[in-house]
């Protein structure tokens, strides 16, 4: 069994900085009010992410078990891994960013715009 990692670490549960973990990547709303962290900008970023990816799935399938059963997916993606990145239960990497990417139009844009906005609205600690 994995080491918790130490405070401040690289390693988190996006989710858990939701007010209700049932709204990460389910509600167009941001997960908490004031983004103190860094971990907690990149919950909310991975957050807005998510909604994209659900928006995109529900245009274009019925959902996401039938897209992955549908599409190929590279190496390391899995239906169960993007269900976890969904549900916040495990952190985006820039592989399914880019993954994404390819998929989603204006996706890249739609990401540096939320980096922008969140990064601005960020009361971080020195």
């Amino acid at each position: 069994m994995p080491r918790p990692p130490k405070p401040g670490g690289a390693v988190f549960v996006p989710r858990s900085y939701a007010s209700n973990r049932k709204k990460f990547g389910n509600s167009s709303t941001r997960l908490g009010a004031e983004v103190s962290s860094p971990q907690q900008a990149a919950a909310e970023l991975q957050h807005a992410i998510a909604n994209k990816v659900r928006e995109y799935v529900l245009d274009h399938h019925s959902d996401l078990k039938a897209y992955c059963d549908k599409e190929h997916l590279p190496a390391g993606l899995s239906y169960e891994r993007l269900q976890r990145i969904m549900r916040g239960e495990t952190m985006m990497t820039f592989t399914d960013l880019m993954y994404w990417g390819r998929r989603i139009p204006a996706l890249g844009s739609f990401v540096g715009e939320a980096v922008t906005e969140i990064s601005s609205e960020a009361v971080v600690e020195n």
